[in-house]
């Protein structure tokens, strides 16, 4: 399988890093630039190539990290991405008391499923934590969030992440239903429970 990875950040970086471990071929276009991230691609795995925006958006499984200024220009330029799984990736910087409007805010990939009607687009997103209570602070290192609306993209993208060593928690029933009620600490740990919590009581 192949994986196109589309902008550069540190979730990005991570996940090219696990998918060429794990054996996957690993195709990186940088919109500003390839010749900026290049001397860091050459330190990492050799199954990791640099290359054109078309290329990597051909790959089975496309992983984006724009920044917003630049988010229609990018999309724009891509190839018909009809049936492609679209990753929209970002590192989610929240408030400790309020997770899910966080998230909210960090919605930019409903602009992603706009320009890309036709493609299937997941939001995927790393918490970070801006004020750390050690005492507290319970959260596994490899665990990653992930929205998505269409089933097989959803089961595929989670079965990827697993690939990698991540341990993926699916948001969607969450973001669509937050009246939703149901023991938060079943499918996360308490850390992830309580932020989550605040948000649907």
């Amino acid at each position: 399988m192949k994986i196109g990875i589309i902008g550069i950040g540190s979730l990005t970086l991570e996940l090219a890093r696990r998918s060429a471990q794990a054996g996957y071929d690993i195709l990186i276009h940088n919109p500003r630039g390839n010749s900026l991230v290049q001397e860091t691609i050459e330190r990492m795995e050799a199954n990791i190539e640099l290359t054109t925006i078309q290329k990597a958006a051909s790959a089975d499984i496309i992983l984006l990290f724009i920044p917003k200024d630049d988010l229609e220009t990018v999309l724009n330029a891509l190839p018909d991405m009809t049936g492609k799984i679209v990753v929209h990736s970002s590192n989610l910087v929240f408030d400790p008391q309020y997770l899910l409007s966080g998230i909210t805010n960090a919605l930019t990939y409903k602009i992603t499923a706009s320009i890309l009607p036709t493609a299937h687009v997941v939001k995927l997103f790393n918490p970070i934590k801006l004020q750390i209570n050690t005492a507290e602070l319970h959260k596994k290192d490899d665990e990653i969030f992930f929205i998505a609306d269409h089933a097989d993209s959803k089961n595929t993208v989670r079965a990827f992440l697993k690939s990698l060593q991540f341990q993926p928690i699916n948001l969607s029933g969450l973001v669509m239903s937050n009246k939703r009620r149901f023991d938060l600490k079943e499918i996360m740990d308490p850390f992830s429970a309580n932020l989550l919590k605040s948000y649907l009581n």
